[in-house]
């Protein structure tokens, strides 16, 4: 065991060393790109700004001054080549991680399929299903229980598309395409010299050196649509599949008796239907979206089929063949003439012939979804599409026929895969989601009533009103609405499309609707309203986001269950209620602890409520892709607090700006998924009995919370001069002025806190180092328990060790932190124009800073933080010296602009800089909004 256990570390080292010799291999090659191409005073540039850094780093004093110099120095295209040099850098850096963890994995995959049972490699891969399934047995989960638990599961991740993606789909087909070109150079026994030649690499690293990184106009809806399927096209359609075959093979080994569930892994988007903020969402953007999904998935469909009509050469002389399929056969060759010319060619194929049917009508259905057209009301039909249960019936029942014959070794296989393909992504690739602010369906309600007092009517009033609105409305026709007032039809018509949509494309090609800033019933029942004069039905969720509406959130879903109007809503819906949690918004509001704690009562009360009401419930997580707004691990976020897991669903959004770098890659996305249903399979058993804290922990908890908002509110809500600082010493401007997405960075033509969108929020103090929105307040917040003296400390230090929801926000924090740099933060600060608003203000940031490193190390009982996660502590420490050359960099840029004495060329050659060191340093940090 011991000689096991030394080799194991021993092959670990070694492997490290391969990294570490690939990362320096890559490293030489993009030097030699560089010299080739800018010249070698480029390349010596480089190393300038990199030994400075270093240097600076190491405690050197003039290193910083001297390396603030020599970027003073350079015009805006020599910036611009210093720039692509660090971010190209860190391109090709986290490449060369991401193959050692594809090899890794395909390592330990490899050694489990051929271990000896009773070896350490027959052991479950860490975080995996079957891993999640081996700890049910321990637990004493019977096979009943088991099937219970599965046929509750059912994880729906929804892509959205956010300003902080700023690759270009072309740059992340380039970057997959050299990932494999890197991999294929590790085998150049199985591959070919070719791929061993460095040249290879020096092409595409050269081509990508000579690509635009900017885009040359800001990306419409339909460009962030085509992204998001980029995705699904390119990995999860093989993904998810295998992500189906690990639950069969997992529960057939271990529970023989349990069924695995058909279809509980899916992706959404509502990258087209969420028109929160974002005036260039209308109906038909979203009618070409879903026609754009639809398209994609009957593509897609259509190859599937292709494939298997040429491999499933099923003679009806060597194998018996089903009546139901010779049924479906001559159905289909009525329907189709292609087949009857098939006829004549393989006359005794019959799967052949079935699936040259199927072939032909998907032809078909491509051309009818060739855009947005056939689901405006002005130009749609009533004819129905091509439904995904022609399909799944025709499958089965060539796969029952081979079962059933000789042939059952083929009913695996491509035909498995292709059954796989239908259940999970049907004819529309990903569902659609709706989303619109509250205070929209209020101005719309308010003309359709024509109530002008509508909005300042108490709620009990607007109850009445809307009961009794929604009591008698009927769909309204084409000339009533051809009546009403462009921002009410610009709520209304979306509606249509989802109805014409759910008739023409099935219902499953939607997802739901969600009611973002929601603090009332009425703001529901406004929804239950405008449903019923457009003829939709889309399951309703509301979105509690500040502190105050998470608060609320019990007491308006409690009052919406019994209401007369929602009760048909709820019951139509077999009782099931979606209900949406803003993490983004929320840090914002009232900061990092305070938002955590007010998260995780409002999972406990909204879980309690429902099930008092009897309503099964799907919360649905706003999360994204930083530590701030609920970003990290997602198998130790969910087991952190599994009570909303009571009914086995689960809804996570998967932020724009984390996408390329978890889906670009088939293995990857296979590991994240797979540790995503490790986490809900073993929080769905942990929440029917869940852990509940102690009295004073919980008392502690309260204390803080109250301590963390005090400080927060104090510096951002009521310190006028704080928002001055965050303009000035952030590039938010800058960020806003860029292409990088379809959504302006505002919600309203303001400039406030509120107003912000989260994302640009937290990514501003991410480029700037300061990584406010994930620390900020926590110092103070666990302070006021730590200042009980030697009881304190051991309670938050039991409250670490014992509790997962404490220790997994105390260790995100640190994370946080460790990424923030003060003295790069400093940096920025320099940019406030008013020496005592920069003092006084980055003095109350370090002072908390300071603080909150402080109290985490106490608690911790580590000499600094990160301190039992060495591989990411030295991780971040040797990134570091290659991230500050791109933010000295950006502050040297933005004071040029900011200075107002550029010429329009040098304006525009200088924010290109600026952009691609927002690109470069969200590599190199590895995290952006």
């Amino acid at each position: 065991m011991a000689r096991s256990t030394v080799s194991r570390s021993s092959t670990a080292l070694k492997e490290l060393a391969q990294l570490r010799t690939e990362i320096r291999t890559l490293g030489a090659a993009l030097g030699r790109v560089i010299t080739r191409i800018e010249g070698p005073e480029a390349l010596e540039t480089v190393e300038r700004l990199r030994t400075l850094a270093k240097a600076s780093r190491a405690g050197d004093a003039a290193a910083a001054p001297a390396l603030s110099r020599a970027i003073a120095d350079l015009t805006p295209t020599e910036a611009f080549s210093q720039a692509m040099a660090f971010t190209l850098y860190f391109e090709l850096v986290n490449l060369a991680e991401e193959n050692f963890r594809i090899l890794l994995l395909r390592r330990r995959r490899a050694a489990r399929l051929g271990a000896d049972p009773k070896s350490a490699d027959a052991r479950p891969i860490r975080e995996s299903i079957e891993a999640a399934v081996v700890e049910l047995k321990k637990r004493g989960v019977d096979s009943a229980a088991m099937q219970q638990l599965v046929d509750r599961i059912n994880i729906d991740l929804v892509f959205t598309a956010h300003p902080t993606e700023s690759k270009r789909r072309t740059l992340l087909a380039k970057l997959q395409s050299l990932g494999e070109v890197l991999r294929q150079r590790a085998y150049p026994e199985v591959n070919g010299l070719a791929f061993a030649d460095p040249a290879c690499v020096e092409r595409e690293i050269a081509c990508l050196w000579l690509t635009d990184r900017s885009r040359t106009a800001r990306p419409e809806v339909a460009d962030e649509a085509r992204t998001g399927l980029w995705y699904l096209d390119s990995t999860l359609y093989q993904t998810l599949p295998r992500l189906h075959a690990d639950m069969e093979s997992a529960l057939k080994l271990h529970y023989p008796e349990v069924k695995a569930p058909a279809r509980w892994l899916v992706f959404g988007s509502w990258i087209g239907g969420d028109r929160d903020g974002n005036p260039n969402v209308n109906a038909r953007v979203t009618a070409d979206i879903l026609t754009l999904h639809r398209r994609t998935a009957v593509d897609k469909m259509h190859a599937a089929v292709s494939h298997l009509l040429h491999t499933l050469t099923v003679s009806d002389l060597r194998d018996t063949v089903s009546p139901a399929v010779r049924r479906l056969l001559k159905e289909s060759r009525h329907l189709s003439p292609y087949v009857e010319q098939l006829m004549s060619r393989y006359p005794h194929e019959p799967y052949r012939l079935l699936l040259g049917g199927l072939r032909e009508r998907l032809g078909r259905a491509t051309d009818e979804a060739r855009d947005g057209t056939v689901l405006m009301p002005e130009t749609a039909d009533d004819e129905p599409a091509l439904p995904v249960e022609t399909l799944r019936e025709a499958v089965e029942t060539m796969r029952d026929s081979l079962l059933a014959g000789r042939g059952a070794l083929l009913a695996d296989g491509d035909l498995q895969a292709l059954r796989n393909q239908i259940d999970i992504f049907g004819l529309h690739a990903s569902h659609l989601d709706l989303r619109q602010h509250s205070s929209h369906h209020e101005a719309a309600v308010t003309e359709l009533l024509d109530r002008a007092d509508y909005a300042k009517l108490d709620e009990n009033t607007k109850r009445e009103l809307l009961t009794a609105a929604i009591d008698s409305a009927r769909p309204l026709g084409v000339t009533a609405l051809g009546k009403l007032s462009a921002p009410t039809r610009n709520v209304l018509d979306p509606l249509r499309v989802a109805s014409l949509a759910a008739a023409k494309f099935g219902p499953s090609s939607l997802g739901i609707y969600i009611i973002s800033m929601t603090d009332a019933v009425s703001d529901i029942l406004e929804v239950v309203y405008l449903m019923k004069l457009t003829g939709t039905n889309l399951p309703i969720a509301p979105l509690f986001e500040t502190l105050d509406d998470l608060n609320l959130a019990p007491e308006v879903l409690g009052t919406l269950f019994t209401h007369p109007a929602y009760a048909p809503i709820l019951k139509a819906a077999s009782d099931h209620q979606h209900v949406m949690l803003g993490y983004s918004d929320s840090n914002k509001d009232c900061g990092y602890l305070t938002a955590n704690w007010a998260l995780y009562k409002a999972q406990e009360t909204i879980t309690a409520v429902c099930r008092e009401h009897d309503v099964r419930v799907t919360l649905f997580h706003g999360r994204g892709g930083s530590i701030a707004r609920g970003g990290g691990p997602a198998a130790k976020a969910i087991l952190a607090q599994p009570i909303g897991l009571r009914d086995g669903g689960i809804r996570v959004t998967e932020q724009g700006e984390v996408l390329s770098t978890r889906y670009h890659d088939a293995d990857l996305a296979h590991r994240i998924l797979e540790q995503m249903a490790y986490g809900v399979l073993l929080g769905s058993h942990a929440a029917q009995k869940p852990f509940v804290p102690p009295a004073e922990w919980t008392d502690a908890m309260e204390t803080m919370s109250a301590a963390g908002f005090a400080a927060y509110e104090k510096l951002v809500h009521k310190d006028p001069e704080f928002l001055v600082f965050w303009k000035q010493a952030t590039p938010i401007d800058e960020i806003s002025n860029l292409k990088f997405g379809s959504r302006p960075t505002f919600r309203r033509n303001t400039t406030s806190v509120e107003d912000l969108r989260a994302i640009p929020w937290v990514f501003s103090w991410m480029q700037s180092r300061f990584n406010f929105p994930g620390w900020y307040g926590l110092g103070s917040a666990l302070d006021a328990v730590l200042k009980r003296g030697p009881k304190g400390k051991k309670l938050l230090r039991t409250l670490h060790a014992e509790w997962p929801f404490f220790q997994t926000m105390i260790d995100n924090a640190q994370l946080t932190m460790r990424k923030a740099d003060m003295g790069i933060a400093e940096l920025y600060a320099g940019l406030v124009e008013e020496p005592a608003i920069r003092s006084r203000i980055f003095g109350i940031l370090m002072a908390e800073f300071d603080r909150t490193e402080k109290a985490i190390l106490a608690i911790t009982g580590q000499k600094q933080l990160l301190a039992r996660e060495p591989v990411l502590l030295k991780s971040v420490q040797l990134r570091n010296p290659y991230i500050d050359p791109l933010n000295y960099l950006q502050v040297e840029m933005m004071r040029r602009l900011r200075g107002g004495k550029l010429s329009k060329s040098e304006d525009e050659a200088t924010r290109g800089v600026v952009e691609l060191t927002i690109n470069g340093i969200s590599g190199g940090l590895k995290n952006t909004g």
